[in-house]
């Protein structure tokens, strides 16, 4: 598109048979990111799931489109798993999420699955472990939650 025209005449974008193509954007991704600009479900949006958010945060931070990436971060805030958060937030550079979701995954009853832990990695399973265990460790001291979180910024850094 940015390129010289072709030598045949047809330009890129100018027909179906030849379209614009976005390098590394999937037609569903870019569908995705369009439904903002033009929903069907004016109301209440059309996008309602971690995926289709995913797609939005994606293109709008490679984009550069500061408030849809600030309101893919608020849906996705709201239905994301924090492993979910965890690998997110690594991926587009969303810092406030690590600590929150660090700190629900440490303070939750059930323990990681296996699922969770291949999708985090060994580091991270092995410190959420190590803050689990220090939680839960000396069963008469409760731990506070700012005690978690200092061990969690430890972890961090």
């Amino acid at each position: 598109m940015f390129s010289l025209p072709p030598i045949d005449g047809t330009e890129e974008g100018c027909t179906d048979e030849n379209p614009i193509h976005l390098s590394g954007v999937t037609s569903q991704d870019f569908e995705r990111l369009l439904s903002l600009f033009y929903p069907q479900n004016v109301i209440d949006g059309d996008l309602s799931t971690v995926d289709e958010w995913t797609s939005v945060l994606a293109l709008a931070t490679r984009w550069d489109f500061a408030g849809h990436r600030d309101l893919a971060i608020a849906r996705l805030a709201q239905l994301a798993s924090p492993v979910d958060r965890i690998l997110l937030a690594r991926k587009y550079v969303v810092e406030a999420w690590l600590g929150p979701a660090y700190l629900a995954l440490c303070k939750r009853d059930e323990a990681l699955t296996m699922e969770e832990g291949e999708r985090l990695g060994m580091k991270d399973v092995i410190m959420l472990s190590d803050i689990r265990q220090a939680i839960r460790g000396n069963y008469r001291v409760t731990m506070h939650e700012r005690n978690i979180i200092a061990l969690i910024d430890k972890q961090l850094t």
